[in-house]
């Protein structure tokens, strides 16, 4: 699966999501104790649920009527290589800004 940035962006541009992915992240959960946890209606989380599935950030696993959701970060690493090179970049920018001024 490629992973895009801009779907993964815009799935952690929600705060519930990010707290979905952020209770996930400890270790799989079922719907119900994402919807308990974070005091969301059950489609609600599915529909957030379908937004970071799309992203690549979560998997569902369907075991008769359970639906376990496990974390998939190779979606947030393609973002924290795109956020490292930014910042490396600007970084860059940045110093060679200053040693501009300096040498003035």
């Amino acid at each position: 699966m490629k992973y895009s940035i801009d779907e993964v962006s815009r799935a952690v541009s929600s705060a519930s999501r990010r707290r979905l992915l952020e209770h996930v992240a400890r270790g799989p959960a079922t719907m119900s104790a994402l919807a308990d946890h974070l005091d969301l209606s059950l489609p609600a989380v599915d529909k957030h649920l379908k937004v970071l599935g799309s992203a690549g950030l979560v998997t569902k696993t369907k075991t008769g009527r359970v639906t376990q959701i496990t974390l998939d970060p190779r979606g947030l690493d393609a973002m924290a290589t795109w956020v490292e090179r930014t910042r490396a970049h600007w970084a860059g920018a940045m110093q060679r800004y200053t040693d501009h001024l300096e040498d003035r």
